[in-house]
């Protein structure tokens, strides 16, 4: 089945009748995230990121999308292990709102509440926590799971829109991470974009003083902080005997207690 909104398989609205009896329990798995090797980020996450992870941007459809960079090979998340277990100190927020998620209705602007139905944690024994009581009404701990993805889509949009003035100010430039294992074999991270540290130093002081009252400044920070963790995660997703560091280039050049999912909060 394809994965849809990344690692989503069957993603339905949330509705009071389906839903009724419906409990979540709580799972410390991150099987459905195992296949991933980087994920959406939000600006209030760059302070805890940058010391773990690669932060990169990214060109979609809609806009610049800044990523947590995850692993160095394609569909493995370094970051699971082979028990499904989070080894890593921080959690992305998009993995802990799973199973819910924000979609918009098709020909509209509105976002529905869903949630994916072949989450493992899904009930009807009453194990865990109920979405709504017997009545049909929103349980308290529902109210906080669409309060944290109300704050987590208006972060998003807010993030977002940090992508593009980066892309506007001519800042982005293609990137690639290459290394060499221990046995000869290399491999390369593509497809990413980063800041470019020359074109940085050429904006003008005003275009600096700007950046720096918005903001902007203090996660262009953490992004070049976070480069320096590239290695750390090639290290996680290669055998231990590797020989090389890996390299970091422009294209044109060409552990703490374990997280449980559903912890909630932006942080």
């Amino acid at each position: 089945m394809t994965k849809q909104l990344l690692i989503y398989d069957n993603v339905v609205p949330v509705n009071r009748q389906t839903h009724k009896k419906t409990s979540v329990r709580k799972t410390t798995s991150f099987g459905f995230a195992k296949e991933v090797n980087s994920v959406p980020i939000v600006d209030v996450e760059f302070p805890r990121v940058c010391v773990e992870m690669p932060i990169v941007f990214s060109r979609t459809e809609t806009g610049i999308v800044s990523l947590a960079l995850l692993g160095a090979q394609q569909d493995r998340n370094a970051f699971v292990d082979g028990d499904n277990a989070w080894t890593g100190r921080y959690v992305p927020a998009f993995f802990r709102r799973y199973p819910f998620v924000f979609a918009v209705q098709e020909g509209t602007d509105q976002m529905t509440l869903c949630l994916d139905e072949s989450y493992e944690g899904l009930n009807k024994k009453d194990l865990g926590e109920r979405m709504f009581d017997g009545e049909g009404t929103e349980s308290s701990y529902l109210r906080t799971v669409l309060q944290f993805v109300e704050e987590y889509q208006a972060t998003f949009n807010r993030t977002q829109s940090f992508c593009d003035r980066l892309d506007e100010a001519g800042l982005l430039e293609e990137a690639r991470v290459d290394y060499t294992m221990a046995d000869g074999t290399k491999g390369g991270v593509t497809g990413f974009l980063r800041i470019s540290n020359e074109k940085l130093r050429a904006l003008s002081d005003e275009q600096i003083a700007t950046m720096f009252r918005s903001g902007d400044l203090d996660l262009i920070q953490a992004h070049l902080l976070s480069m320096q963790q590239i290695e750390t995660v090639v290290a996680k997703s290669t055998p231990a005997s590797a020989a090389r560091a890996p390299e970091e280039k422009p294209a044109a050049d060409t552990s703490e207690d374990e997280p449980a999912v559903e912890d909630m909060g932006l942080h």
